[in-house]
């Protein structure tokens, strides 16, 4: 992997200089310090790039370590495997700091719904963004702090999978969360499905998941309406 070229920029740092020793006009110094600053914001964008390449190729595959059990109206016990937010984390956090890369999360409530914001950066500078929103988890017997907290931890958790394209080893498309059990029903709910849209959008335009594997697990939980698979199936590959 080719590293980004630093000489352009060096370049032009030096002819900064040597406009300066010339005692060079205010407006020659701006464009110059202008024609600086564009190389150097290319530069970290480059330097960026080559770092998340290079972390991407040594990524690890994130494994389901926890497994939750619930009881079914029938009274018999379902259960399944889940990776968590820190699942997640102990895997990427080594390799990302290999490579010069960090992340960090924003989040902001606005009446019902919260959201995370993911903020993936190299040290040079360069940073890129994911926003996921999602409503407030009201499940279970959580008061109110916890059913924010559980929120929040699921947002976290699809936001950083999503902007680093992490892959888990049988995968919960769906997305669950281990403190919200579902039963089957006669459609897929509308809120667990626009609670997950954002990740499923994300899975698909990167190329991790197409529709139709997205479909098919929705369907081995209950069936999906006619309009939940054409908005799934508008979702277009980005590359």
């Amino acid at each position: 992997m080719t590293a980004p070229d630093t000489q352009s920029v060096s370049e032009i740092g030096l002819l900064l200089n040597r406009a300066m020793e010339q005692n060079a006009n205010i407006e020659t110094l701006e464009r110059v310090i202008k024609l600086y600053e564009q190389g150097q914001h290319i530069l970290a964008k480059q330097q960026f790039h080559h770092a998340f390449a290079a972390f991407q190729s040594e990524m690890p595959k994130v494994r389901r370590s926890k497994q939750a059990n619930f009881p079914t109206r029938n009274g018999s016990t379902m259960s399944y495997s889940y990776a968590s937010l820190d699942d997640v984390v102990e895997a990427v956090k080594p390799v990302l700091h290999k490579f010069g890369l960090s992340y960090w999360f924003e989040q902001q409530q606005e009446g019902p719904s919260i959201s995370v914001t993911c903020t993936v950066s190299h040290v040079s500078g360069h940073s890129i963004n994911n926003v996921v929103t999602g409503p407030i988890d009201t499940s279970g017997n959580k008061n109110g702090i916890q059913q924010v907290s559980s929120t929040i931890t699921y947002l976290k958790r699809i936001a950083l999978v999503g902007i680093l394209g992490v892959a888990c080893t049988d995968e919960d498309l769906d997305g669950y969360s281990p403190d919200i059990p579902q039963q089957k029903a006669s459609a897929y709910p509308e809120d667990d499905f626009q609670r997950n849209l954002p990740d499923w959008t994300t899975r698909i335009e990167s190329g991790r998941n197409s529709a139709d594997e997205i479909l098919t697990s929705i369907n081995s939980k209950a069936p999906a309406t006619p309009e939940q698979v054409q908005r799934l199936q508008s979702i277009q590959y980005k590359g």
